[in-house]
């Protein structure tokens, strides 16, 4: 299943953060893996990644993918693919 892959958060705190935030708001599947392992055992990403790692659900509509990906600014993390 593809995923909105983030990662780069400063700490496991910021990740859980961002996860409920997009929970909340957007009524999204999101969670927080410590390790690339992890993660690449929901959806594998062929980069590097660098952990606290989130895997959000995609959604149909664009719109929302893209706030979703602008959001992680606020949380300290980055948007790395799909």
């Amino acid at each position: 299943k593809m995923c909105m892959i983030f990662d780069r958060f400063p700490n496991h705190l910021k990740a859980e953060v961002f996860a409920d935030f997009v929970r909340m708001k957007y009524k999204l599947s999101a969670n927080v893996y410590d390790n690339q392992d992890q993660s690449n055992a929901v959806d594998p990403f062929p980069f590097k990644l660098n952990a606290p790692i989130v895997l959000i659900e995609r959604h149909d509509d664009e719109k929302i993918e893209r706030q979703v990906e602008n959001l992680v600014i606020a949380f300290d993390g980055v948007f790395a693919g799909t």
